[in-house]
């Protein structure tokens, strides 16, 4: 057993940003490195973390300080980068959305097996701490079985600054790829894992960006469990003014309702959006749970739902408040990876979990352009 497992990440975007501070509070990780075509933003990196960037993915591949790779690049680059670190021994860690095709997917998967890593779907709110425990709780039997579960969320997530890529569906953009993944781990999580069918409709209402901005769908799960996920990401309306004000990362909205919002209308080119500070959750964590959006799990003998604090559980005797501990944001992916490399066991959510959640964002496309139910073949169960 290594005493530490040094990780490297590939891709110095957005999603770096919130990944790399998590590295710095967690025993037994280290950051070892980082590539990126930038070279500004190899620049900054080897300035704030006194660690190595490399030019290129199989650079970083080749270094014998790299354990494992974050794979945090475009979602076209996901198969790419992936059985590259993979064939080089190296564990990883991919970003959502896995892939953008089934056929990608298994040849991830068969890169990891054959070269004997491990390859964990990262980004996943299943490690949000009330999400857990809502698994927990239905698993225990104290409520029976599961009815169904519903999911909804609407943010701005079309008017924040977006690269051409992240608004074109053909290469992973819109948010059937972008956020799908999120409320289909979440109910996957919760309902079992394995999802019979799906009929879904999927828009594309923002005349500037020509991409899905907007889902609703219906999925039934092999157990009998039925589900909906809605997600509305438009700007019009915040779920967080369902949810006590707070969103993701347990963060406190701080904007006021009042507060006027200029509209976006156009991409922005790599060096504008990358000179930019990230501010969607901006606020203040105060100690509250995560909401990626309200979830809802209905049951034979009981209600739950999320709370500032944890869960809310509702039954015969009322409403009882479940708390939870607070989790360990992006840093939940390097834990799972540490653990399941120190024990030699299978790391969960792995990528078949993930091929299995982007079954259901494709079924989600293609249900919408064929107008009609799909049936899904690729799921698996929680492990």
């Amino acid at each position: 057993m290594k005493r530490e497992l040094n990780v490297g990440i590939v891709g110095l975007g957005t999603a770096s940003t919130q990944i790399l501070p998590f590295f710095s509070k967690l025993p037994h990780i280290r950051l070892a490195g980082a590539a990126d075509i930038r070279p500004e933003a190899r620049t900054k990196f080897q300035n704030d973390y006194n660690a190595p960037a490399f030019e290129t993915v199989e650079g970083i591949c080749k270094s014998q300080d790299i354990d494992a790779l974050w794979i945090a690049t475009p979602n076209h680059l996901h198969a790419e980068h992936t059985i590259l670190a993979a064939r080089h021994g190296k564990h990883v860690v991919c970003e959502k959305p896995m892939a953008l095709s089934l056929e990608e997917c298994d040849r991830m998967i068969s890169a990891a097996d054959e070269n004997g890593v491990k390859l964990i779907q990262g980004h996943s709110k299943i490690y949000n701490a009330p999400i857990k425990k809502m698994r927990e709780i239905i698993t225990s039997g104290r409520l029976g079985k599961v009815t169904q579960i519903d999911t909804w969320n609407f943010n701005d997530w079309l008017q924040r600054p977006r690269l051409e890529s992240e608004v074109d569906t053909r290469l992973g953009g819109g948010i059937c790829y972008r956020q799908g993944p999120h409320q289909a781990d979440i109910v996957r999580y919760l309902g079992g894992g394995r999802v019979k069918s799906i009929r879904a409709v999927t828009g594309r209402n923002d005349p500037h960006f020509d991409t899905e901005g907007n889902y609703s769908a219906f999925m039934e799960f092999e157990n009998g469990i039925c589900a909906t996920m809605i997600f509305n990401g438009y700007g019009y309306f915040d779920v967080t003014d369902l949810t006590w004000g707070i969103g993701e990362g347990g963060k406190m909205r701080t904007a006021t309702k009042s507060e006027p919002k200029t509209r976006i209308t156009t991409p922005l080119d790599p060096q504008e959006k990358y000179s930019l500070t990230p501010n969607y959750g901006v606020g203040h964590s105060g100690g509250y749970q995560p909401f990626f959006g309200l979830t809802v799990v209905s049951c034979e003998k009981g209600v739950l739902r999320q709370s500032p604090k944890g869960i809310f559980l509702y039954d015969s005797s009322g409403v009882e408040e479940v708390s939870c501990n607070i989790g360990n944001g992006r840093g939940d992916e390097l834990i799972e990876l540490w653990n399941s490399v120190q024990e030699n066991r299978p790391a969960f959510p792995d990528g078949r979990w993930g091929k299995a959640t982007l079954e259901v964002c494709l079924a989600m496309l293609k249900s919408s352009n064929e107008k009609r139910e799909i049936s899904l073949e690729s799921q698996t169960e929680v492990a």
